[in-house]
């Protein structure tokens, strides 16, 4: 009976991580790909851009933020920086850096207004009050957690959504992983994402598949205003998700595309930041951007999400290790094939992990063997911010709480 129900789980795992691959080599290679090279493909004009830059308490990352962005080469922009009631040294240190470029302005909300509005999420808060002081015919909403981005960035943004008549276009980055921790955890969530969210499907105006990517969304500001902007999803936590299919439910076209080779990031550094992070996002985002609801649905989610978690990510691997133990102790064939059976799966799982990281641009795919430890944090992260925001205690990041009544 052990021996056949073992078996069965290791091919149903297998089969899990062929769909897994499948799925996600399927999105990427029908996504358009922004490139450094032109196109050739001439827009004639070259509308007025609008970057607006949430940050809060990122006196370490703004001045690289700023840097990079001094290096776009397209010749029509304002830069709006909106500092979101930081408390440390945000708005010295991007006046420092943005010096006398008169394309940059720093707008602080602690001088318009004395503390966030109740039931706004920072982060749109800020972005809604960046529009109100825009004045270009496109917005660019970008994050401050910049590595680098190529200087044509911004131009061969405009000239796909011209080209191709876009009216929101957001671009999937390279994540850049320093730190072991970044390694081994970053590329699950984010490995997960084309596999839950077929990011291909969202390309088509007959599909009710809706993805955005926070780190650069692109949107006409007519399209923007008719929609409602932020102050139609002012509670959501996956912000960037939800202003997709606001836009795309309104009947705007969107667009994803691969911009790996213009964009690189890093969202998170170190464990603490990881830790924080996605508790924010993994449970309240995937939540709201569900619609899920009852308590009994999320509970739900939760024991299906960790599960679904563990068996792709963690179960191979302990299952290789016990079936070479019981191997050595037993002696006996069942364990034998066993532990061949496991190896195999667990080498097949590591190659397509590696290749999925490969081409997704998530870190260091030679980490790739240390999946389960990555996958057995995810899971960690999960349950904390699942146990968090269903009790109302509510998880911290940058010296703000997030709860289900924030939505």
């Amino acid at each position: 009976m052990i021996d056949t129900f073992l078996f069965s789980l290791l091919l149903i795992v297998l089969l899990a991580w062929i769909g897994y691959f499948i799925i996600t080599m399927w999105n990427s290679y029908h996504l358009p790909q922004l490139t450094k090279k032109n196109k050739n493909v001439k827009t004639g004009k070259k509308p007025f851009v609008s970057v607006i830059i949430p940050a809060r308490n990122e006196e370490k990352r703004i001045s690289s933020c700023i840097k990079t962005l001094k290096l776009q080469t397209y010749p029509n922009l304002e830069i709006i920086i909106v500092d979101d009631f930081s408390t440390d040294n945000t708005p010295e240190k991007a006046k420092e850096s943005i010096n006398d470029d008169k394309r940059f302005i720093l707008l602080k909300l602690s001088d318009i207004n004395q503390k966030k509005p109740t039931q706004w999420i920072g982060k749109s808060y800020a972005m809604h009050q960046g529009r109100q002081h825009a004045h270009g015919e496109w917005l660019l909403f970008i994050d401050v957690d910049y590595m680098e981005h190529e200087p044509v960035l911004i131009e061969r943004a405009i000239e796909h959504v011209l080209n191709e008549k876009i009216d929101l276009l957001s671009l999937i980055p390279q994540h850049i992983c320093k730190s072991f921790w970044e390694k081994i955890i970053q590329p699950i969530p984010l490995g997960l994402i084309p596999a839950i969210s077929p990011l291909s499907r969202a390309n088509k105006p007959d599909s009710n598949v809706a993805v955005a990517f926070g780190c650069f969304i692109l949107v006409r500001q007519s399209v923007y205003d008719s929609v409602g902007g932020y102050k139609e999803i002012k509670g959501h936590i996956a912000d960037d998700a939800a202003m997709a299919k606001l836009v795309k439910q309104s009947g705007f076209k969107l667009g994803i595309a691969r911009g790996q080779q213009l964009l690189k990031i890093r969202m998170y550094e170190g464990f603490h930041e990881i830790w924080q992070g996605w508790s924010k996002n993994i449970f309240l985002g995937v939540v709201q951007k569900r619609e899920i609801k009852s308590k009994l649905q999320k509970s739900f989610f939760v024991g299906a999400g960790s599960l679904g978690i563990f068996g792709l990510m963690v179960f191979p691997f302990l299952m290789m290790i016990l079936s070479l133990i019981m191997m050595f102790l037993t002696r006996t064939i069942f364990w034998q094939n066993l532990t061949i059976l496991s190896i195999v799966i667990w080498g097949i799982a590591t190659i397509f992990h590696f290749i999925v990281q490969n081409t997704y641009k998530i870190g260091k795919p030679y980490y790739a063997p240390l999946t389960f430890l990555g996958g057995i944090v995810t899971i960690a992260i999960f349950l904390n911010s699942a146990i968090k925001s269903l009790s109302g205690t509510g998880v911290q990041w940058k010296d703000r709480v997030y709860t289900d009544s924030n939505s």
